[in-house]
């Protein structure tokens, strides 16, 4: 997956309200429309409160990003769309099977419903 799909800390901050939020067991899914310049682009955020330490919070982070890689080639990309993964903690102590099937379940859940996103 290139950097350029990675939502970087400003676009997150400029993120706003999200669209529509989907919460999982480990995730919550925030989903709001990017401009048409872009098909999509995604963002793992895992707080202090939910790992302690930088190790643990980095971990999950390229978990949760390498999940999304694997479930995002399945996103439709004729609606462009910001996802931002935020752990919570039941995250801490997650496999990767775990970490897997939860973004999977989101990311279906998304293409499922069709996420109508007013732009």
């Amino acid at each position: 997956m290139t950097r350029d799909v990675r939502l970087k800390r400003a676009d997150v901050a400029a993120f706003g309200r999200p669209s529509k939020r989907f919460h999982g067991a480990l995730f919550s899914l925030s989903v709001a429309p990017l401009p048409p310049v872009r098909q999509w682009a995604y963002a793992c955020i895992v707080s202090k409160r939910v790992a302690g330490k930088a190790t643990h919070r980095n971990r999950i982070k390229r978990r949760c990003r390498e999940a999304a890689r694997r479930s995002l080639k399945e996103f439709p990309p004729q609606k462009p769309a910001a996802l931002v993964f935020r752990a919570k903690e039941a995250a801490g102590e997650a496999t990767f099977a775990d970490i897997d099937a939860d973004v999977r379940a989101l990311v279906d859940k998304i293409a499922r419903t069709g996420y109508n996103l007013s732009q």
